[in-house]
């Protein structure tokens, strides 16, 4: 085993050992804690085994199994990019609500 494979293994452990203590604080939900298992499962899996990655990148028609790693990341990324996206701005809908309603109900205070 070579060192990167250690290195990777070791922070994919950690980072699932982190998803886990989130589910058990109630930060995640059973849903998001299956797809970090996956993803931190698959990313112990592929450094293991390596051939397997130009195996599937083979029926999928793609040259080298680096590249599916890749194309699959970057989707990954922009998924969850997305997700963020959609929760900043219920999250900015939520603050300008509860600013309106505070600002009504100060105006209120102050005629009396």
């Amino acid at each position: 085993m070579e060192i990167i494979q250690i290195i990777i293994t070791v922070f994919a452990l950690f980072a699932l050992s982190r998803a886990v203590l989130r589910f058990k604080d109630n930060k995640l939900t059973k849903n998001e804690l299956v797809f970090w298992m996956l993803i931190w499962i698959a990313v112990i899996i592929i450094p293991m085994i390596p051939n397997l990655t130009s195996r599937v990148s083979e029926m999928f028609g793609i040259g080298r199994g680096m590249d599916l790693v890749m194309y699959l990341s970057i989707v990954a990324l922009f998924y969850l990019m997305f997700r963020l996206y959609v929760k900043v701005e219920s999250v900015q809908k939520e603050i300008t609500s509860v600013v309106r309603s505070i600002a009504i109900e100060g105006k209120g205070k102050k005629k009396k």
